[in-house]
């Protein structure tokens, strides 16, 4: 009984191993785009660094992107140009 036990828990700390690789490298493989994202839409880049947050990270970073201001301009409708004589 108690090896039945001992094999299941070893079997998810095996498994849950296993899926903290899996996220840490995704997330690596996120990062590096979307700090050069970050730094053209005017943001620091750190804020890619929100990847290696389980699940909520990403997110985070896809709402600042999609409802913030732009602090480099970028997307935003271009203003009335003045006339020259």
């Amino acid at each position: 009984m108690w090896t039945v036990i001992a094999w299941l828990v070893g079997l998810g700390t095996f498994f849950l191993m296993a899926l903290l690789v899996v996220h840490v490298l995704l997330a690596l493989l996120l990062i590096v785009p979307t700090w050069r994202i970050c730094e053209r839409a005017g943001y620091s880049g750190l804020l890619s660094l929100f990847h290696l947050l389980p699940v909520l990270g990403s997110f985070i970073v896809m709402a600042v992107l999609a409802f913030g201001d732009w602090p480099n301009g970028e997307g935003k409708a271009p203003g009335p140009q003045p006339v020259r004589p």
